[in-house]
């Protein structure tokens, strides 16, 4: 069902593909958003119960229990997944749309769920709702049952959720550039993942102060991607040589960054310098930031 248009034409001002790159782009920033929402979100809820998060127990799990709780992981993982997937849906018929929902290959052989409403075009407003409602409503209610229920795996439940929301956000994130009488549709070309947007006139509808939230956040993820990858390889190549233990930095001052040590038990304790990630990662969103507006000043 494509919903009614404006009397006067509108024509394509920008075009958005997902590209090989772009979902790379997404596969990359998804894992390194699970570790950072999980730590979050076990953070809150340590917080609620009165709790302290570090150092987190990583428990040794023997063939048969790592079987198990794998197959619970995927059976839950395809939950969340169904609800997500449900709640765009939802949003798009709010809006007139006819979503179809289905299974699909990205191009990296990596499957993946959709909800779609194809020919339906949408305001700013609404498709930013489409995108955000299973972000929002899956964690406002996580949140909220994390209140009465204490279990380790409910942040993880939400950090799967907030990291499939990668894409959703990246594109809310690109949508927010321009005004809120601009709609959103599909491409002119068939055949071609992404999407259009669509105005009244020819003039440069994309807004500078959202293009300088985009450049920071650009760098803000690059460099946490850059330590979350960089620390998650030095523990693994400790375990490789069979050392097991990784401290980088001071653990008893502010820099302090990362800190793993095998137990005797045969499981880890891992504790992480959120401050410093923190400091450093908007540093970085900065320096992007910063080096967008020369280049484009020397252009």
């Amino acid at each position: 069902m494509r919903r009614t248009e404006p009397t006067r034409s509108r024509r394509i001002v920008a075009t958005v593909r997902f590209t090989r790159t772009v979902t790379l782009q997404w596969l990359v920033a998804s894992v390194v958003a699970f570790f950072g929402f999980a730590y979050c979100f076990g953070a809150v809820a340590s917080t609620i119960h009165g709790r302290s998060l570090e150092p987190i127990t990583i428990p040794a799990l023997s063939t048969a229990e790592l079987a198990g709780w794998s197959i619970v992981a995927l059976v839950v993982v395809a939950l969340i997944v169904a609800v997500h997937e449900l709640l765009h849906g939802v949003a798009m018929a709010a809006f007139g749309g006819s979503p179809e929902y289905g299974l699909d290959v990205s191009r990296f052989l990596f499957p993946y769920a959709y909800a779609a409403s194809e020919g339906t075009r949408y305001s700013r407003g609404q498709l930013l709702v489409a995108l955000l409602t299973p972000v929002v409503a899956i964690t406002v209610v996580g949140l909220a049952a994390s209140v009465v229920v204490s279990s380790p795996l409910l942040p993880l439940v939400l950090a799967v959720n907030a990291a499939g929301s990668t894409g959703d956000l990246w594109m809310a994130a690109v949508v927010s550039r321009y005004p809120a009488d601009v709609r959103i549709g599909p491409l002119a070309d068939e055949g071609t993942d992404g999407f259009a947007i669509y105005a009244t006139d020819d003039r440069d509808h994309s807004r500078a102060g959202a293009d300088a939230v985009v450049a920071f956040c650009r760098g803000f993820l690059g460099t946490l991607t850059v330590l979350v990858v960089g620390g998650l390889a030095v523990v693994l190549l400790s375990l490789a040589v069979g050392s097991g233990t990784v401290v980088l930095g001071n653990p008893d001052g502010g820099w302090f960054l990362l800190r793993h040590e095998r137990l005797s038990t045969g499981g880890a304790a891992l504790e992480v310098g959120a401050s410093l990630i923190a400091r450093l990662s908007i540093l970085g969103g900065g320096i992007w930031l910063l080096a967008s507006r020369l280049v484009r000043a020397i252009d």
